[in-house]
């Protein structure tokens, strides 16, 4: 059952700066710590002088401390004014808002695949995955470092030899997760090259067996979205996708976030706010969003962000 939207002042408890321009913010919100689940999002009153919220995805929860954790990128006016924000300072928050992903159970496998501020979403699936005892690999895409802290990875990787490529992001190893990061440039301890790349090796050094019983979840840039899908269709997977769409409203109000949605054999436009942001892979339209790569080749490195924020 939905998650019934609310809004609430929530206590800003800390706000913290990391690489390439990225931060954390954590935020007091007993009341949605209790509701929001990976894949879910929530709009930030940023100031009285702008007009619309700024939509984010949900990075963490802590319901004992009635805590959740929202990871942004500077890229506009909100996200600066966000940057200032400090200790005890309040803030209007509404949420959660949009549908979850759907997790499986622990007879089945887990692939996750993150870029960008995408990465939010997905790493807080991973580690509710791992706690679980489902069988959980998360790849993580970035051309920033990692503002995530990073350890020496603990679990090898089926499809990646031993060797230079030996980073994983902290959190997730502590839940069991096993995970690896990428970026286009050489970055010690990195995979060089798009994540869909790595996430492709992994996936041909499977079993027939995992294979079948591995799910597919992935959020970031349309186009490694894009690249996402066409690894489903090769290797015969399910899973579910985390739309990026310019938001206004919220609760679909508007109809400004709409996404191609495949329904039959046509498609039509679904609001990403509402019936999303996440939808089943296979049911994405992806030929009939921007920039899509009509060949199985290699995604170009964009630039977008997670749900709003290339506007925010």
């Amino acid at each position: 059952m939905p998650k019934a939207l609310q809004r609430a002042t929530t206590r800003v408890i800390s706000n913290q700066a990391g690489a390439g321009g990225q931060y954390v913010i954590r935020f007091h919100a007993p009341d949605l710590a209790v509701a929001v689940a990976p894949g879910h999002f929530v709009h930030i009153v940023v100031s009285d002088r702008l007009t619309l919220p700024r939509p984010f995805s949900v990075l963490d929860c802590d319901v004992d401390a009635g805590t959740i954790d929202v990871f942004y990128k500077v890229v506009g006016q909100g996200t600066r004014l966000m940057t200032t924000w400090k200790g005890g300072e309040l803030v209007a928050m509404l949420g959660p808002i949009g549908k979850p992903f759907t997790p499986v159970d622990a007879s089945r496998r887990a692939l996750l695949i993150g870029g960008g501020v995408g990465v939010a979403p997905v790493e807080f699936l991973a580690r509710r995955l791992g706690l679980s005892g489902v069988e959980t690999t998360l790849l993580i895409g970035m051309e920033s470092d990692s503002p995530l802290p990073l350890k020496p990875a603990e679990k090898p990787l089926a499809g990646l030899e031993d060797g230079p490529v030996n980073l994983a992001l902290t959190s997730a190893e502590k839940a069991g997760v096993t995970s690896r990061l990428a970026c286009l440039t050489e970055r010690r301890g990195w995979y060089q090259g798009y994540v869909t790349d790595l996430a492709a090796a992994h996936l041909s050094a499977l079993t027939a067996e995992d294979l079948a019983r591995t799910t597919l979840y992935v959020c970031g840039p349309t186009v490694m979205m894009q690249a996402a899908a066409r690894l489903a269709q090769r290797f015969d997977l399910t899973g579910e996708a985390s739309l990026e769409e310019h938001m206004a409203c919220g609760f679909g109000g508007c109809a400004g976030c709409v996404a191609p949605i495949r329904a039959g054999e046509d498609w039509l436009y679904r609001r990403v706010c509402v019936d999303g942001p996440v939808f089943a892979i296979e049911q994405i339209a992806w030929e009939q969003m921007p920039g899509y790569v009509n060949a199985p080749g290699r995604p170009q490195a964009p630039t977008t962000c997670a749900p709003g924020h290339s506007c925010a």
